[in-house]
């Protein structure tokens, strides 16, 4: 882990929407499914469960938000809540049960860290709600991307002139930046961005409370095979053994995409996309006997008290990604 010593505070910014696929991490599906859990499909039975992605949707629209159908959600009753408490109102899309979920509101702190070049992103997550991929299952072969930060574009002068403050303007003389171009969810995102050297991240299901109350009522649900006394057992008391935070391993080939994006129905973006692309790992599954997916990095005991979740990237790289994409603004699509 990078010494954070010597850090200098740069500033906050209000995140448009913020996506972390726990789901997609091989790493945690294994740690589940050795504590009894059986991951990773939607539970169309009481013994299948979805592991939780985080989604925040705090700004960025514009047009009016659509209603998200139950089938995309953890449902409040999975969670033993009533929706109103969570300020959900119920209505129906195309017959099918749907919500109108509140703003959810994110912000991130920017900084940089002098002493190793470094800029850090550390996550506040003030307000969010939980999904799951009930349709797809969890394809986690088919993933490179697994944590999204979109913010506002506007902020790219900003966050650029303000880092520029703190670059040694002999670490750019170099650095070059080749631009691709990529497009998600079946064509509705178009982006342009740089890959920027990952130094440093770590995010904790478990520190999101919501999360973790659907994994302790997960648990009686679920039992945990006792060898000694043959016989299956719950596994409330193994909640606590759990690790559920995924630290950056070097060995992996991980990397951010640092440019800009622009999705159907929200203004365009500057987005930071935690990815990686090997080498690939293999568990015993229990939709199917082995699964083979990306790794995503090392998973390590968390208490839940810091919170914590941040990703730290190359301060250069960083800084020339965002000078490099904002040109191809112009050349995102409009509505």
């Amino acid at each position: 882990m990078l010494n954070h010593n010597f850090i200098e505070w740069v500033n906050d910014y209000p995140v448009d929407s913020l996506q972390m696929y726990f789901s997609a991490s091989l790493e945690l599906q294994e740690e589940l499914i050795k504590h009894g859990f059986q991951v990773p499909r939607s539970r169309d039975s009481k013994i299948k469960m979805p592991i939780p992605i985080i989604y925040a949707n705090f700004q960025g629209w514009v047009k009016s938000r659509e209603a998200i159908t139950i089938e995309r959600l953890i449902p409040p009753e999975w969670l033993n809540l009533d929706p109103k408490s969570l300020g959900w109102q119920e209505t129906k899309v195309k017959n099918r049960r749907a919500y109108y979920l509140p703003p959810d509101e994110v912000f991130v702190r920017i900084r940089v860290i002098k002493s190793v070049n470094a800029v850090t992103l550390n996550l506040n997550v003030r307000s969010y709600h939980i999904e799951r991929t009930s349709i797809r299952g969890i394809n986690p072969e088919k993933w490179n991307n697994w944590v999204m930060i979109y913010i506002n574009h506007q902020y790219i002068d900003d966050i650029a002139e303000l880092l520029e403050k703190y670059l040694d303007k002999r670490y750019l003389d170099g650095i070059g930046c080749k631009v691709e171009y990529e497009e998600q969810q079946g064509g509705k995102e178009k982006t342009y961005f740089c890959r920027v050297p990952v130094r440093d991240f770590s995010f904790c299901l478990g520190c999101f409370d919501l999360a973790w109350r659907y994994l302790n009522i997960e648990a009686e649900e679920h039992c945990r095979w006792n060898p000694r006394l043959k016989l299956c057992t719950n596994i409330n008391a193994a909640l606590g053994e759990l690790k559920l935070r995924l630290r950056y391993d070097p060995s992996l080939q991980t990397y951010a995409k640092v440019g800009v994006a622009k999705i159907v129905g929200k203004r365009p973006q500057i987005m930071v996309k935690l990815s990686s692309e090997g080498p690939l790992k293999t568990i015993n599954g229990i939709i199917k006997q082995q699964i083979r997916g990306k790794a995503r990095g090392s998973l390590t005991y968390c208490d839940h008290k810091a919170k914590q979740q941040f990703l730290i990237l190359d301060l250069p790289r960083f800084y020339i990604a965002l000078k490099s994409t904002k040109e191809y603004l112009n050349k995102l699509p409009s509505d």
